[in-house]
């Protein structure tokens, strides 16, 4: 969590008070504001008495609520209950709005102070890296037009893992970036399931200012992390879905990163007619993304007039149609399809090139090396 001194830093003598930094007052304080919300709505569900899908329809609830209740495992307060079928009930109709198909997903039934963003894409922190020169992408004299490719059936191959779920933890970052290094983790047949667990909590130590856990943090700190420790399979460091150490074990690691860039609008206007080499040459690619109007999405091509470029959540793009990137995101197989985003070209839609970090070049491997 970040110290209440950062809101009023602004305002002080140095450079960080001009004006145009005020808008680091709002972002900072709608931390805290969620937070309050959050600390609210738990005094009003408290849960001395849960209320399952079974009793659900025991008490006779529309079929509906209680089959919502049992595809997502939902367990709730009595006196939470109210709240939550309003919550659901203009959203359990199916609807389609210009191609994009919404209704009833895994996120649903959630709060905005609810659903975990990641902290450091929402405070720009990406915009005030100082990087190595070698980290920054070197942009293309013209952006090349390629073939549309997927890289979850390439000849019949896949390079991608199976979508996972996040849950309650804004450790988007770790997925995201895990995704990528899976492809290149790969050795014989199809990818194996690296941990995010590991890489959030070991780019998130006290001693290292780089990324907060589940309150977020940046890919390029995880593929920074990579040049040098042990990146372990998912069933060696299984996802607890909450913060935890980073002990120094010796694991057996599965990738070694040697390279990687970052490429961002910021610096090229034309950041996202690159994506498409990108893809090409180095495999899927991590993004950062607007999510706050994707609770609700369950298939289309997501159109960029329904979201901002305002990114706050990671995911990974795995290839590309002629008219959409196809997005692997980390919200479970219950939110979009399958738990795939398509999101349009052409537009920076969503943000989806206001960030994007790659790695370069990687080799699989098993030796033994520390966290």
């Amino acid at each position: 969590m970040y110290d209440i001194l950062d809101i009023f830093r602004v305002f002080g003598n140095g450079p960080e008070s001009r004006p145009e930094n005020i808008f680091v007052v709002y972002k900072y304080a709608r931390v805290y504001v969620n937070m309050i919300k959050a600390i609210l709505f738990g005094l009003v569900v408290n849960s001395a008495s849960a209320f399952n899908a079974s009793e659900c329809r025991d008490d006779h609830h529309e079929t509906w609520f209680c089959d919502y209740m049992e595809e997502h495992d939902r367990t709730y307060d009595q006196r939470e209950v109210p709240i939550r079928k309003n919550k659901l009930m203009n959203k359990r109709h199916v609807e389609e709005r210009d191609g994009v198909i919404f209704g009833l997903t895994s996120r649903s039934d959630r709060f905005r102070h609810e659903l975990k963003t990641n902290a450091h894409l929402k405070l720009t922190k990406h915009l005030g890296v100082k990087r190595a020169v070698e980290d920054e992408h070197v942009h293309l004299a013209a952006p090349l037009h390629l073939k549309p490719i997927d890289w979850r059936n390439v000849n019949g191959r896949s390079y991608i893992t199976p979508v996972k779920d996040q849950g309650d933890c804004g450790g988007c970052f770790a997925f995201a970036a895990a995704t990528v290094l899976e492809y290149w983790s790969r050795r014989e047949g199809e990818p194996k399931s690296l941990s995010p667990q590991s890489l959030m909590d070991c780019t998130s130590r006290p001693s290292e200012p780089n990324n907060d856990g589940c309150e977020g943090g940046l890919m390029e700190y995880v593929f920074e992390y990579a040049k040098h420790h042990s990146v372990p399979l998912e069933v060696d460091v299984p996802y607890k879905e909450r913060d935890d150490t980073c002990s120094k074990n010796t694991l057996w690691s599965r990738v070694a990163v040697k390279g990687y860039k970052v490429l961002m609008h910021a610096d090229n206007r034309r950041a996202e007619g690159e994506l498409e080499a990108l893809i090409h040459a180095y495999g899927p690619v991590s993004v950062g993304i607007d999510s706050t109007t994707m609770e609700d999405y369950k298939g289309g091509i997501f159109r960029a007039n329904m979201c901002s470029r305002d990114i706050d959540h990671a995911v990974t793009v795995v290839g590309y149609t002629e008219n959409a990137w196809i997005v692997k995101n980390s919200w479970g197989t219950n939110w979009g399809e399958d738990g795939y985003l398509f999101l349009e070209r052409g537009k920076n839609a969503c943000g989806v090139a206001e960030y994007v970090v790659y790695v370069t070049d990687a080799k699989p491997t098993s030796e033994k090396m520390e966290t």
